[in-house]
């Protein structure tokens, strides 16, 4: 049987969960200039996998259904990674042409990408939406839940994290003149609002199936 915790605090939870994980994906990222060309790294399949199955977990007892969670994480991450690897070129172009159509302002469109090497975080959204559907399938799988409502959520949780936090992330970073903070806001948002999107799909859907 799971615990009874409040959807507020568990959101909470998860929040600081996959924050956390995003805020080293971020330094990591930054650790990495000026080589880097993607915000996919290998390192964030370990540190969401890990941060983010902990904290999503916490509805459920035992620590077989933390492993569970965690490993669900590490492969939702790593094959969603590997899948939008392939498909990154097409959905790029496309995910950059709608945003030049919604947002025809270059000065705009700049709030979407990082710098020093130009990184379109942004205009990779439809990429973050294929990926964020398969971590939510895998989520969804292991924690035996409606494979459907995790899918959409994961999928359009970590698109709008990755249209939301660059935008923060360069107007924080330029506010105290500082790369650091732009990618650590970033991926620590693009985290955040993943991690409140899954849980939310868990939370609805843990009263129905808690044994796994």
């Amino acid at each position: 049987m799971g615990k009874k915790i409040s959807l507020k605090k568990y959101l909470l939870v998860c929040a600081i969960g996959f924050g956390i994980g995003g805020l080293l994906w971020g330094w990591v990222l930054y650790r990495e200039l000026p080589g880097l060309e993607f915000p996919f790294h290998f390192m964030a399949i370990i540190i969401m996998g890990l941060f983010g199955g902990v904290s999503l977990s916490l509805v459920f007892r035992g620590l077989k259904q933390i492993f569970k969670a965690v490993l669900a994480g590490f492969l939702g991450f790593g094959i969603g990674f590997v899948v939008g690897g392939v498909f990154v070129y097409p959905l790029s172009l496309i995910g950059v042409f709608i945003l030049s159509i919604i947002l025809p302002s270059s000065t705009n469109a700049d709030l979407f990408r990082l710098e020093p090497n130009n990184i379109g975080v942004g205009g990779f959204w439809l990429i973050f939406l294929l990926i964020g559907a398969i971590i939510g399938l895998f989520y969804a799988l292991f924690l035996k839940l409606k494979k459907w409502s995790l899918i959409w959520r994961g999928g359009i949780g970590f698109a709008l994290g990755s249209l939301i936090g660059p935008v923060i992330g360069n107007i924080s970073g330029n506010l105290f003149n500082s790369l650091l903070i732009s990618y650590l806001i970033t991926f620590s948002l693009i985290g955040i609002i993943l991690g409140l999107f899954l849980s939310w799909g868990v939370y609805r859907n843990q009263g129905t199936r808690l044994i796994l």
